[in-house]
């Protein structure tokens, strides 16, 4: 069987056993090779992998942790796409985020990641899956190198579906990256350090763990859920 063949059928079993309510959560991560040179894409690789690690230790958290990881450099590229939590984990372990590009095309990862959320949230909505309403998490350092143009209609996506309470963002940012960032959230661009880079991931991490522990104990609990699919 073509392997891509089973990879849409694994998925699709999993998407229909699996009933837990879905965190949606996308990292838009930047890998312009401004990001190695500083050593945070070393960081952000350490943050991603203790959240996989963690999230996978607590059965309630992996059902419902639905992730999927965007890179944008010279090009916008799924890295990790939505699905089983097992394999995701594996993939991601198996091969860290290389930073190497020579561009930071910015609105093209936050487009990439879009089309892979609302891709997405039809699939769960095919068999009558709920989700709480999805994160998407930018993480730069650097200024878009792309017209100005480009960067403001993929911000103004973003902010449709923020108006229609359908997107949450946090940009985050490890530079200048705040520059370009601030145009894609309603609130602050937060600027990491190093060091902080491993506690946001961490935070994530029991935000998730305290979401699917809420939805079992409490099933009319809803954390910034999508009223369109409750």
């Amino acid at each position: 069987m073509d392997k891509k063949i089973l990879e849409m059928y694994v998925k699709q079993e999993e998407l229909s056993s699996n009933r837990s309510k879905r965190i949606l959560l996308c990292f838009c991560v930047d890998v312009s090779a401004s990001m190695a040179v500083s050593g945070m894409i070393d960081k952000v690789n350490q943050g991603i992998e203790n959240f996989f690690r963690r999230t996978h230790s607590e059965i309630l958290a992996r059902d419902a942790a639905d992730v999927c990881i965007v890179t944008f450099g010279d090009r916008a590229e799924v890295v990790c796409d939505f699905g089983a939590f097992d394999a995701a984990c594996e993939k991601v372990l198996r091969s860290p985020i290389r930073a190497t590009g020579t561009l930071t095309r910015l609105a093209e990862g936050v487009n990439c990641a879009l089309d892979r959320l609302e891709s997405h949230q039809r699939e769960l909505a095919e068999v009558g899956n709920n989700a709480f309403v999805p994160w998407l998490v930018i993480l730069s350092d650097g200024v878009s190198t792309e017209p100005e143009t480009e960067v403001r209609k993929a911000a103004e996506r973003v902010h449709a579906l923020l108006r229609d309470n359908r997107l949450r963002t946090r940009c985050l940012s490890m530079g200048e990256g705040y520059k370009s960032l601030q145009h894609f959230t309603v609130e602050k661009v937060e600027r990491l350090e190093e060091l902080s880079v491993i506690d946001f991931f961490n935070l994530v991490s029991r935000s998730v763990s305290l979401a699917s522990k809420q939805t079992i104990e409490h099933p009319s609990f809803e954390l910034e859920s999508d009223g369109g699919q409750n």
